[in-house]
Formats: structure tokens, sequence, C-alpha cells
């Protein structure tokens, strides 16, 4: 009797294992995201974002964000994609934003053209000019319908090798205060890339689903003594 305990416990217990396994295996997946990394350059700086002259003409862009890859557009066509984090440095001057569910990745597959779109609200960051604070930033991408095969967030793989790929229009923009020319600054985007999952992550990934798999397998087959 006792013996017949001790092997059901086992039996529970890889069980447990392995719906444990399961949870853990699946918790990345749910909450996948993808990072995207991208440069620019400055074209255009309203008159009153300054003094003090924290970014001109000749700047240099450069941003980073982070995107959730569950889409929450039901249409086959368009995606929305909610941005996790956010940075994006103009010249000196760096702003960013805590998480809200205002800030997307929009994708469009559509036969008139694809895109790629970045709104970003909710900014925080020093104040310009005359106390002007961020107020949102913008990333314009668009091309030919060749671009992208469905409203999928692109990954590394499926985004274009060159900016230039987005033909009708790769731009920026960051607004301050309450909108306007004056009060904005903006130019064209030189970069787009995303981020790879570093190798061991996905080996991992991989490892834990066939572990998965052969448990699942194995515990078909359980049989547990009758007690």
């Amino acid at each position: 009797m006792k013996k017949r305990i001790v092997q059901a416990s086992k039996y529970l217990g890889l069980a447990a294992g392995l719906i444990c396994l399961n949870s853990v295996a699946m918790a990345p997946a749910m909450a996948a995201t993808i990072t995207y990394n991208f440069t620019g350059e400055v074209d255009q700086v309203g008159n009153l974002l300054s003094p003090p002259v924290l970014f001109n003409t000749s700047s240099n862009v450069s941003g980073s964000m982070t995107v959730n890859t569950f889409d929450n557009n039901t249409n086959a066509n368009r995606g929305s994609y909610v941005i996790e984090s956010f940075t994006v440095t103009v010249g000196t001057y760096t702003t960013s934003f805590g998480l809200s569910t205002g800030n997307t990745v929009i994708i469009r597959n559509l036969a008139g053209g694809d895109q790629f779109v970045t709104a970003v609200n909710d900014l925080s960051g020093p104040t310009v000019g005359s106390g002007l604070a961020p107020d949102f930033f913008r990333m314009n991408l668009s091309g030919p319908n060749s671009l992208f095969g469905n409203a999928n967030l692109p990954d590394a793989a499926a985004l274009p090798a060159s900016i230039n790929a987005f033909d009708t229009q790769h731009t920026w923009r960051l607004v301050f205060g309450s909108g306007g020319n004056r009060r904005t600054v903006s130019g064209d985007v030189s970069s787009l890339t995303a981020v790879p999952l570093p190798t061991s992550v996905i080996l991992f990934g991989l490892g834990l689903v066939a572990l998965i798999g052969l448990g699942a397998g194995g515990l078909r087959n359980i049989r547990v003594p009758q007690i």
C-alpha cells in the first residue's frame, strides 16, 4: 500500500511539473515583444523651441521602442500594437513616456500601399523655449503594397532592408506645447531596425516546447496504481 502511494505521488508530481513548465513556456509567447531602433536627421526646427538651442538642422536623431506583438485590431489588413516603452533623442534633447494604451504602432497592408505608423503620446521630458513641454511623437513610413505580406508586427526578417523601400514617406516629428509648425521639430527617418531575439532565447524556447511535447506523450501512457 505504501509503495503504491509513493508511486502515485511521483506521477502526480510529474503531471504538476509539466503543467507548470507549460505555463512558463506559454507566458513569454503571450507577452512577446519586438524592440525597434531608429535613426534620423533634423530638417526643420520651429522658432519657438529655443533658447536654449538643444537641436538644429545639423542634429542627429536616435530612438528605441519596445512593442507588444498582440494585435488589438480584428481587421486582417490593419494591425494595432501597444508600445510598451519609448525614448527618442534629438540633438542633446531626450524624451520618453510611461506605459499607456494610447501609444501604438499601426501596420496597414492595403492595396493602395503599406504603412508603419508610430503614434506616441503622454511624453515626458524637459521643457524648451518658453516652457513648452513635449506633447507627442509621430513616425510615418509608407510605400508600395509589396512591403509587408500581412498586417503582423514585422520582425527583423519582415522589415525592408533599407528605409528607402518606404519611398512614399519616411518622416518623423516631435511636437511641443499646443502644436503647430513653430513648436515642432521634424525630419527624415534614416533607418529602422528590429532587434532579433538572442539565439539562446530561441533555443531555450524550442527546448521547452520539445520537453513539454515529450512529457505530454508520457502522461498519456501513465497508469496511476490503484490504491
